[in-house]
């Protein structure tokens, strides 16, 4: 059988919904993209309805309290994949040495998370890998249970996973107080259906880059980023390896949707500076 469906939504909930019903109120933490609905608004139709209202509620949570959020500055370009994922390991391991009860590592691919456990197994930080629970090793259900047990003992537990590890999942308190992204979670190239979506606002004369790729980057990275406080005593640092969210205009884009957190700069010296918004 063969299936089809709209490229963009909005004209199927324009026609089956929106037209009737007398009222409406769509909520969601991740409504609001690179700091603004415009995103939202366009893929759900209501872009252009001057019935539409929009208010942004904020968070109760004292972000810039209780969580940072460090920008570590690579040498290696994101875009050389082979040279910025051996920097990138180098350094993640390296600082996993600093946890102490619950952390959890959002990789972007099975091949780059693999990469890491090879290394785990055979390099210098081998001591490491006791502490590491990888998804794929078990059931998501077996995986968490082990890691809150590990925590309540006081030992330190470390979450290796991808894309489904980085939304929906709630680790308050002490199972995570550190949430380290390995690169910013831009879908894969190869996907049909973005790249579907992509010619179709190319052949529009559009960008499909900035008005696709980077809002859809940035509400993933928010959710990857929402892991790190999930009550209003947590604290937690979130660490990203990819200096696009600084360096690049689509990156200070992506940055203007996430929480306020204190924001810091590392360098490859180590040296922590912080960062006016």
């Amino acid at each position: 059988t063969a299936h089809a469906c709209p490229l963009q939504p909005g004209s199927l909930l324009r026609s089956h919904l929106w037209s009737r019903v007398r009222a409406a109120v769509a909520t969601s933490a991740s409504l609001v993209t690179c700091g603004g609905f415009d995103h939202f608004l366009h893929e759900s139709g209501l872009a252009y309805d001057d019935a539409v209202a929009v208010r942004e509620v904020q968070s109760p949570f004292d972000h810039a309290g209780q969580g940072r959020l460090v920008v570590v500055q690579t040498h290696s370009d994101p875009k050389d994949v082979e040279a910025y994922t051996r920097e990138m390991l180098d350094l993640l391991l390296a600082d996993l040495i600093q946890v102490r009860r619950g952390a959890l590592v959002l990789f972007t691919s099975k091949a780059q998370m693999k990469r890491a456990q090879d290394l785990l197994e055979r390099g210098q930080h081998r001591e490491l890998r006791g502490q590491v629970l990888v998804q794929g090793e078990a059931s998501r259900t077996q995986l968490l249970r082990r890691h809150a047990e590990r925590v309540a003992e006081g030992q330190p537990s470390i979450l290796f996973g991808l894309q489904s590890f980085g939304e929906g999942l709630d680790l308050p308190g002490d199972l995570c107080e550190w949430v380290f992204i390995t690169k910013l979670p831009f879908a894969s190239p190869s996907d049909p259906v973005g790249q579907a979506r992509a010619d179709w606002l190319k052949a529009q004369g559009r960008d499909p880059f900035s008005e696709l790729v980077v809002p859809a980057t940035g509400a993933r990275l928010l959710q990857w980023t929402g892991r790190a406080l999930r009550t209003e005593t947590d604290e937690a640092v979130v660490v990203c390896y990819d200096a696009r969210l600084l360096r690049q205009s689509y990156g200070r884009r992506m940055l203007k949707g996430l929480p306020p957190y204190r924001l810091q700069r590392r360098e490859s010296t180590g040296m922590l500076t912080d960062v006016v918004r």
